[in-house]
């Protein structure tokens, strides 16, 4: 199983455990916090900032051209319409709204 919790939230829970003599997991709480800091290298941060991207573009792509054809077709053009022709998540075509609106006539 996996969760992603703030640093807080660790911070919480660990004093949680020890509070309750919990000392098992408060050390296996403490080896998956070292080990997460671990694996976070610069190579990697970057590679996701460049995935992440690349994903952008891509839908940035899609919502663009599919606005266009619906502009081509006089069909509505609503947020969650571009969506769908999209094939994007509503919640990815609602970054770029204000594109979509301005663009709708």
């Amino acid at each position: 199983m996996r969760i992603t919790l703030s640093h807080k939230e660790l911070r919480e829970i660990q004093k949680l455990c020890l509070e309750n003599g919990k000392q098992e997991l408060f050390n296996k709480l403490t080896n998956e916090e070292q080990k997460s800091m671990q694996s976070r290298t610069p190579k990697k941060t970057k590679a996701t900032q460049k995935a992440t991207k690349v994903r952008q573009d891509i839908a940035r792509k899609k919502i663009e051209s599919t606005v266009n054809m619906m502009r081509l077709f006089n069909q509505k053009i609503t947020v969650y319409s571009v969506a769908k022709e999209a094939q994007v998540s509503y919640n990815t075509a609602s970054k770029y709204k204000e594109y979509i609106q301005k663009n709708a006539h």
